[in-house]
C-alpha cells in the first residue's frame, strides 16, 4: 500500500463477499478501498476532507448516480464514529442495499451496540448515558467504551471547533465511577439505593477528545466501607483515544444511602432558603 492510507488498490484475485464486515470481504475486483469514519450530523465540523463523513454525507454518497463515477469505483469501508446508534445503522443499511455503491461496515456489531442502562450511571434519559460495555478486568478496575449520543444534553450547544468539549470528559469520569460502584460494590450491600457525592476532583487535560471511539476507566486506589450508609472512595480515572491519554483525574467521592442524602439535602436546602430570604 502506498500513498493515501485510506486508498488501497484491491488484488484481482481477492475474495468478495460484501456486507459482512470481515477483512476477507473487503476486497472487490477492480475497486479501490476507501476507509472512512461516519459520525452523527451533530459533529459536522469534524466531518471534513475525505476520511470522515456525517450520516447525511454517507447517505448522499450511497444515492450517487452515474454522473459521479467515483463512489461506484470504490469499496467503502465504514468505521464507527460518535453519535451513531442502531437506528443510524438501519438507515444506512437500507440505503446500502438499494445503492449501486459497494459499502462494508468494518465492525457491524459495534454499530448496534447499545449504551448501558441509564439507572447504572444515575441518569434518567438514555441519550445522556456516555458508557457502553462496562466491565471489570480486575478487582477495583472498571473500563467502558465512550459512546456519545447525538442528542446528549452536554453537546447540544457547543461552539469551540471540532473536538468534544471537556465537560463530556468530566461527566464520563463521573459515570464510570458510578457504574463501577453499581456493578462491583452495591450488589453486596443491603442498602438498595445510593447517591454519589463528589468531594474533590483533580483533573488534567492532556489532549483534545474527538468524535471517534474512546475508552473510559476507573481504578479505585482507596476505599472506606466501614459505614454502609456512607461509603468513601478515592479513584484515578482516565479517558483514552487511539493510544493517547486525553485526560486523567484523581477523584474523591462518597456513595451515600439515598434516604440519608435526601434528609441531608432537604435540611440544607431549607437553610439556604432561610439565609437567602433572611
Amino acid at each position: 500500500m502506498t500513498g493515501d492510507p485510506t486508498r488501497a488498490e484491491v488484488a484481482p484475485d481477492a475474495p468478495a463477499r460484501p456486507g459482512t464486515g470481515h477483512e476477507d470481504d473487503w476486497a472487490l475486483e477492480g475497486r479501490t478501498r476507501r476507509d472512512v469514519v461516519v459520525v452523527a450530523d451533530r459533529f459536522a465540523r469534524f466531518a471534513r476532507g475525505e476520511r470522515v463523513l456525517t450520516v447525511s454525507g454517507l447517505l448522499a454518497l450511497l444515492a450517487a448516480d452515474d454522473t459521479d463515477p467515483e463512489p461506484a469505483s470504490c469499496h467503502w469501508v465504514v468505521h464507527l464514529g460518535q453519535g451513531i446508534d442502531a437506528t443510524d445503522h438501519d438507515l444506512l443499511e437500507a440505503a446500502r442495499e438499494k445503492s449501486g455503491v459497494t459499502v462494508t461496515f468494518a465492525d457491524p456489531p459495534a454499530f448496534r451496540r447499545v449504551p448501558e442502562r441509564s439507572v447504572l450511571v444515575h441518569k434518567d434519559r438514555s441519550e445522556n448515558v456516555l458508557l457502553a460495555g462496562v466491565h471489570s478486568p480486575s478487582a477495583g478496575h472498571c473500563q467502558a467504551e465512550l459512546r456519545i449520543h447525538r442528542d446528549n444534553e452536554l453537546i447540544l450547544d457547543h461552539h469551540t471547533g471540532e473536538h468534544v468539549q471537556g465537560i463530556v470528559i468530566v461527566e464520563a469520569m463521573r459515570q464510570i465511577c458510578i457504574a463501577q460502584f453499581e456493578t462491583a460494590i452495591r450488589p453486596g450491600l443491603a442498602t438498595p439505593a445510593y447517591a454519589g457525592v463528589w468531594k474533590r476532583i483533580d483533573l488534567s487535560f492532556q489532549d483534545f477528545l474527538f468524535p471517534l471511539p474512546a475508552t473510559v476507566e476507573s481504578l479505585i486506589e482507596e476505599s472506606d466501607l466501614g459505614r454502609e450508609s456512607n461509603l468513601k472512595f478515592r479513584a484515578t480515572t482516565a479517558v483514552r483515544q487511539q493510544g493517547r491519554t486525553v485526560a486523567t483525574a484523581n477523584i474523591e467521592y462518597s456513595m451515600i444511602a439515598q434516604g440519608r442524602i435526601d434528609a441531608l439535602e432537604r435540611r440544607k436546602a431549607d437553610q439556604a432558603t432561610h439565609a437567602y430570604l433572611g
